[in-house]
């Protein structure tokens, strides 16, 4: 168990994640280890994001960071919080962290993530793409 305070603990699942195209963003974060959700969260598919919702049954994957204010504050206006997400404490098996929850109306009918991995979904969309180019040579 960390002991660190949570408001300094952040979760993340999906594009700022380690090898995702908006890892950078994290700065001088310090990367703590995988993580995943208790498993009462949905992982929707927003196209080239996903969104975590509320009130679900899914363990979603992720990793988890330490940040400080500086950092936090930059990614408030990444994340475009608060109008597409919601920074708020998450529970994670053990503890909890801060996250950017997507509130249901915003997500709108976006497909669910059944996996709760990111990763997962974006490696069966490339997938897919690839079919697809080859298949049209």
């Amino acid at each position: 168990m960390l002991s660190l305070p949570r408001d300094m603990l952040l979760f993340v699942y999906g594009t700022l994640r380690r090898g995702e195209p908006n890892h950078r963003e994290l700065g001088e974060a310090r990367f703590l280890g995988r993580a995943r959700t208790a498993p009462v969260y949905e992982l929707v598919d927003l196209g080239s994001f996903p969104g975590l919702l509320e009130g679900g049954s899914t363990a979603v994957q992720g990793e988890l960071y330490e940040v400080d204010e500086h950092w936090i504050g930059q990614l408030d206006a990444f994340e475009e919080a608060p109008e597409l997400y919601d920074r708020k404490h998450v529970w994670l098996e053990g503890e909890a962290a801060l996250a950017y929850v997507m509130r249901r109306d915003v997500a709108g009918p976006a497909p669910r993530i059944p996996s709760g991995d990111w990763r997962r979904r974006s490696k069966r969309r490339r997938m897919r793409r690839v079919q697809a180019s080859l298949s049209a040579d």
